[in-house]
């Protein structure tokens, strides 16, 4: 019984997260508060050496046209157990010429682990540029079996990306 206290705090404790995996493909949608719009949102993260990145790959409308953008992201774990995902650099997107090609989007996202279904689910933010105000949403990601279904998974194949990234190494 006296042990019961220490384990119990140590097992719900935010620490644990850091023991957690979250490295792979995770599929789901982000919901934008202004336009009310859920749209598709794929994240792959990888671990090399100790250190996370990923990709992202976001959909949006314009006009009622439906437009996508590939962006490399930098992942961390932050001490209360947050997951961190932030844009590092646009490479690839099927945008308008004109369109801002500077926004960036940050996600605090909670590690949710109920058995068989782990999902990422928090808040995004995007960086306010002279063109665009600042937005902000949710996202709900679940992971999926890295595979060729998803388009992001697609987008590595075409590269050649599929072999070289490291999901966990």
């Amino acid at each position: 019984m006296k042990y019961f206290l220490p384990a119990l705090l140590f097992f719900c404790s935010p620490i644990l997260v850091h023991s957690q995996d979250i490295t792979g493909m995770w599929k789901g949608s982000i919901y934008n508060d202004s336009t009310h719009q859920t749209l598709q949102y794929e994240v792959f993260i990888s671990k090399e050496k100790g250190k996370y990145s990923g990709l992202s790959h976001t959909w949006f409308l314009i006009n009622n046209v439906k437009y996508y953008g590939i962006k490399k992201i930098k992942v961390h774990i932050a001490k209360d157990g947050k997951i961190i995902m932030q844009d590092a650099e646009l490479i690839e997107n099927d945008y308008p010429p004109n369109e801002s090609r500077e926004v960036t989007q940050l996600n605090v996202l909670d590690f949710i682990n109920q058995g068989s279904n782990i999902t990422l689910e928090g808040p995004f933010v995007t960086s306010h540029t002279r063109a665009y105000s600042t937005l902000t949403g949710h996202i709900n990601l679940t992971r999926v079996e890295p595979s060729l279904n998803t388009d992001l998974g697609k987008y590595l194949q075409k590269n050649g990306l599929d072999k070289t990234l490291v999901v966990n190494k």
